[in-house]
């Protein structure tokens, strides 16, 4: 997830690095193959012996754009907080994270609490250890599949505050067509899902905490980085492939720009 997202900020004209691991198969040198061809810093991926790389098969859904993903971790692998380079966030302005090397994520998430840098945290499901790396979250911008499983018998605005109330200030949690749900003061607010005819939605979250990061960088409001945010997601559901679809800046303004370019005008949360 947070590869993807580094693409587009890279894109876009943002200097990214990125702290992974992959083993020495076909696989593995594709992954490092795409990054390098995106201009993104891989001197922190470590590659080690392993029969396979991290590898997904993706089903989607002919006329929705809807997908399964068929995903697997790198055989044979770990990522330990001491695997970390010591100079890995060196003068970074922000910290993107997915959560999957928790052990890593948890200290590099603790590190840039200590730097001021803001740290984003990509909540794709509620595995081990990710509610502890929330108290560590500047900006959580949480998949339906992870707000299901946090206190489900709750209503969403008091999930959405509980979260909010163990550290970060603005808590968002993306719901596919029907747009998003963000509370960063009081009242949760709304934002509706972009007017797009879908081809695949593989990538559309990644593309979603890219573009946040990007209005994060360049200082706009929530409200601003939000709506960036979902007019890029939405555009990048036009094509197949998890990055082939991720437009450009100038784009996404011009979306943006369009009169009524969002499904509805509701803005006020349930």
């Amino acid at each position: 997830p947070v590869a993807t997202a580094l693409v587009v900020l890279a894109r876009w004209g943002i200097s990214t690095r990125f702290a992974w691991v992959v083993c020495r198969d076909r696989f593995g040198r594709l992954i490092l193959e795409g990054l390098e061809d995106e201009r993104i810093d891989i001197s922190a991926v470590r590659t080690e012996t392993g029969e396979r790389s991290q590898f997904a098969f993706i089903c989607v859904e002919k006329g929705t754009g809807k997908r399964t993903i068929f995903w697997g971790r790198p055989e044979n692998s770990s990522f330990p907080a001491a695997d970390v380079p010591e100079g890995f966030l060196g003068n970074a302005d922000a910290l993107h994270l997915d959560g999957l090397f928790v052990e890593a994520s948890q200290h590099l998430a603790k590190k840039a609490k200590e730097r001021n840098i803001p740290v984003i945290l990509d909540a794709g499901s509620l595995r081990p250890g990710m509610l502890e790396l929330v108290r560590y979250t500047d900006h959580l911008i949480a998949a339906e599949n992870f707000i299901g499983r946090f206190r489900p018998e709750a209503s969403l605005t008091t999930r959405l505050k509980e979260l909010r109330s163990m550290g970060p200030q603005v808590v968002t949690v993306t719901l596919g067509e029907r747009g998003s749900v963000s509370l960063w003061e009081d009242i949760p607010c709304r934002f509706p899902a972009l007017r797009v005819e879908a081809r695949d939605t593989t990538g559309a979250g990644d593309v979603f905490h890219g573009a946040y990061i990007y209005g994060l960088l360049q200082d706009w409001s929530v409200p601003e980085r939000i709506r960036w945010a979902t007019v890029a997601a939405g555009l990048s559901c036009r094509s197949l492939g998890g990055r082939a679809g991720i437009p450009a800046l100038e784009e996404v303004r011009e979306r943006l720009s369009e009169p009524g370019p969002f499904r509805n005008s509701n803005e006020t949360a349930d």
